[in-house]
């Protein structure tokens, strides 16, 4: 299997990147909105075609004249991207025309000796073709005329990218998912750190094999430090990091090795509430945070230590539940308030703020130090594990009369209720179906008894749990 070269997408802001990344890749996973600097970290994807597979990187607007805000960081990252490609993709706007940045662009990618192809995008008819005549003032011999939106022209583009993609090492066959090159190639990490007394009994768990990929989400409101985490784990400035809220905007995907598990680590958008959420742009990164929270098997709820618990974190925490996901609370900037208060009394304090949360681990961190941030990762792993528990249906029955001999049901609407057996339907999130005479007589708090007793019992830690009550 060869390995698959990386693609980068550059450009002006607003000139249809995204949209050309989500064509090439098949799906809606960059956000593309007509205002610049909407992508401002490298968002990576696969393709194939006729049977050739590569990596493909969406960047941010490369605006070469601007020194302030993002622009600086977004310069960083492109160029980090560029360096570590085997081939460009240099967008143009057919509508807009050549530009002066245009031509400093061009320059610029010219000093790596990369293959360049030159895409007029926003050509959205045959008509339209002659108005890329501008655009050999560049010194270009070929340009590819096409309609990100319309998928107008992109075979041509595709038909040559595999045609320079057969020159290189690896000949780019393979299949989407194997070896890749750059910050697609997973990257070994090891933790040397030995697990404290109260993870022993979790340790076997952690090194039992377990699924080939565990998709691991770190969310959390804006500038809780969710991309100093990511970018601390992967040893890499992956992320662009900002004191300005809402620097990340799309979710991002990394590939890591830890523990010999392969982990996909999604960096997602700051949450924010509807009522701040004042650009559609914004709504965008909610809703890429959330589908990211769909799709992820563990979530890293990420807490400023110094602003404290907020309401807002008792809401993304409640989405996470409600989803079966497993939870890991990482109370992250530890750094600044060590020896101000003790972790046994910020637990108090999340415990009484956000009291839903209290089956979840709490890992005191710090991306600035470093301290930790490991521990969130053996966490994580440990939280999978849970996820995927499956209890015997004999032990499971043994245990829950226990529980009942423990404390009974009494007469509810004078009527005896009984649960009369209990099983294991499923996992992630574990759920136990209860057979009961008059299931719908338990009494709530009744409920809340067994969920506490099964995790006093078997833990589940982190992990959901799903009770279902069914009429035998």
């Amino acid at each position: 299997m060869g390995t698959k070269p990386i693609i980068s997408i550059v450009g002006r802001p607003n000139v249809g990147k995204s949209t050309l990344f989500n064509r090439l890749v098949g799906y809606r996973k960059a956000i593309t909105e007509d205002t610049p600097g909407v992508t401002r970290d490298r968002n990576y994807g696969e393709f194939e075609y006729d049977g050739y597979y590569f990596v493909l990187v969406d960047t941010g607007g490369f605006e070469p004249a601007k020194e302030e805000g993002f622009f600086p960081l977004m310069k960083q990252q492109i160029i980090t991207s560029l360096e570590e490609s085997s081939m460009v993709i240099f967008v143009l706007d057919g509508k807009e025309g050549l530009l002066p940045q245009d031509r400093e662009i061009s320059a610029g990618l010219r000093k790596y000796g990369k293959a360049v192809f030159h895409v007029v995008n926003k050509v959205d008819s045959r008509q339209r073709e002659w108005t890329t005549a501008e655009f050999y003032a560049l010194g270009v011999q070929k340009f590819y005329p096409v309609s990100s939106l319309h998928g107008l022209g992109i075979e041509d583009l595709l038909e040559d990218i595999v045609t320079q993609g057969k020159q290189l090492p690896g000949n780019c066959r393979g299949q989407i998912g194997g070896q890749a090159t750059g910050d697609q190639q997973p990257r070994r990490i090891r933790s040397t750190r030995k697990p404290r007394a109260e993870e022993q009994e979790y340790e076997e768990a952690v090194e039992a094999p377990a699924e080939s990929r565990i998709r691991v989400a770190i969310v959390g409101r804006p500038n809780t430090g969710k991309s100093s985490i990511t970018n601390r784990l992967l040893g890499a400035d992956r992320m662009i990091v900002s004191e300005i809220p809402g620097t990340t905007r799309d979710a991002i995907d990394s590939k890591i090795v830890f523990r010999d598990k392969e982990i996909i680590l999604v960096d997602t958008a700051g949450l924010r509430r509807k009522s701040r959420i004042e650009m559609k742009v914004e709504g965008y990164s909610v809703s890429s945070a959330l589908r990211t929270i769909e799709q992820a098997d563990v979530v890293n709820l990420v807490i400023d230590a110094d602003e404290g618990v907020s309401h807002q974190d008792g809401g993304i925490a409640h989405v996470i539940i409600t989803r079966g996901k497993g939870l890991c609370l990482v109370i992250n900037k530890w750094d600044l308030v060590e020896g101000k208060i003790s972790r046994d009394e910020y637990r108090k304090l999340v415990k009484e703020k956000i009291p839903h949360t209290g089956f979840a681990p709490l890992i005191f961190a710090s991306a600035k130090t470093g301290k930790n941030l490991f521990s969130i990762l053996d966490a994580d792993l440990r939280i999978y594990n849970q996820l995927k528990r499956r209890i015997k249906t004999a032990s499971l029955n043994k245990t829950f009369h226990e529980f009942f001999q423990k404390q009974g049901l009494s007469y509810q609407q004078g009527k005896q209720v009984s649960i009369l057996y209990v099983n294991q339907a499923k996992t992630e999130p574990p759920t136990f179906i209860l057979f009961a005479n008059y299931p719908e007589l338990i009494p709530e708090h009744y409920k809340r008894y067994l969920e506490n007793s099964i995790r006093e019992k078997y833990g589940f830690l982190g992990a959901p749990i799903r009770l279902v009550f069914k009429k035998k």
